[in-house]
């Protein structure tokens, strides 16, 4: 969210909270006891009190204090500075209030109701900063996947792609009418299943989509890519981010050398922990193609949301492995 809109957004929502919890004191006003500058100062410290929570709980970074950073992403460290400030911040301003005024009530009730009203305030802050934050999420996730779902039709109707495509069905035709008809349909099944809209797919039609996939790389490299797959029937149901596969493999294609004396071979393997494993041998291009970067960030962003786990990236002398979790 833009920096401008989040201050808004922390300015409003103080705002209603002090108003919610400063109206039911406008009839204490009617008593002799209870004075105009005493109310005023309660919504002050209200206000004040909303902006600095709700900024701690929506503006998350890392907070630097000389050689010491406290990392607000963190879940108990969250909880610890929310924890730590509400005490430091309800007794100060206890205090503050104790000091300008004298308490209408005994200083023991006094004390409590002020006290339970910050402690009501500040989950209510929490609460709705839990709100907004289920929010910014899904709309990131909804940016992230039509992010995705863009850069996964790109990379297959780009003109680099589809010039190696009819390239390839123009050099089929003349010696192999046959397998010229097998490239297309193989085509228009990848071009077909990249099209469709959905958050997961199954492990099974995952594995459709690769045999038509590496049949049509096959077509394009005389066949020097293997396909060496070891997967668990009982994992065909688990689910994971469509077109997840082609991204692997379509990375392991471009930066590696693919050749009669070096054949591209690629693993593929399930584990007991529900896991999809896609490994490569690595004999890297000297000129290394352009590479945006995206499809691995952003298959790693919809595990994330799809699954609450990373994709593992492991680089190792001779090899390159990427571990997707699988949903069950």
């Amino acid at each position: 969210m833009r920096f401008k809109y989040k201050i808004q957004l922390i300015l409003l929502s103080s705002l209603a909270i002090t108003i919610l919890f400063s109206i039911p004191r406008l009839p204490l006003l009617r008593f002799p006891q209870y004075e105009l500058p005493e109310l005023i100062a309660r919504t002050v410290y209200s206000f004040l009190f909303a902006v600095l929570f709700f900024t701690i709980n929506l503006d998350r970074r890392a907070i630097t204090l000389g050689s010491f950073t406290i990392d607000t992403n963190r879940f108990f460290t969250l909880l610890l500075l929310n924890g730590g400030l509400f005490f430091i911040v309800d007794y100060l301003l206890m205090r503050l209030h104790l000091y300008l005024f004298e308490p209408a009530l005994m200083e023991r009730l006094f004390r409590f109701l002020f006290n339970i009203t910050f402690v009501l305030e500040f989950l209510l802050i929490i609460l709705i900063s839990y709100i907004y934050r289920l929010v910014f999420h899904n709309q990131q996730i909804k940016k992230t996947n039509a992010e995705t779902r863009y850069e996964v039709l790109k990379n297959q109707v780009n003109p680099h792609f589809l010039f190696n495509s009819f390239n390839t069905i123009n050099s089929l035709i003349l010696r192999d009418k046959e397998a010229a008809v097998n490239f297309v349909n193989n085509m228009s099944d990848v071009f077909r299943y990249a099209l469709e809209s959905r958050e997961t797919v199954t492990l099974e039609e995952e594995l459709g989509m690769l045999a038509a996939y590496t049949a049509m790389l096959n077509g394009r490299h005389g066949g020097k890519i293997m396909m060496d797959m070891d997967i668990d029937n009982a994992m065909l149901s688990y689910k994971l981010p469509p077109m997840a596969m082609q991204i692997l493999v379509e990375n392991a294609v471009k930066h590696n050398i693919i050749s009669a004396r070096h054949p591209l071979h690629i693993r593929i393997f399930t584990r007991d922990n529900g896991a999809l494993v896609v490994s490569n041998d690595l004999h890297e291009k000297k000129v290394r193609e352009r590479s945006t970067g995206l499809g691995l960030s952003n298959l790693n962003q919809r595990s994330q949301y799809l699954s609450n786990r990373d994709i593992i990236i492991q680089r190792l002398d001779n090899k390159f492995i990427v571990t997707v979790p699988l949903i069950q």
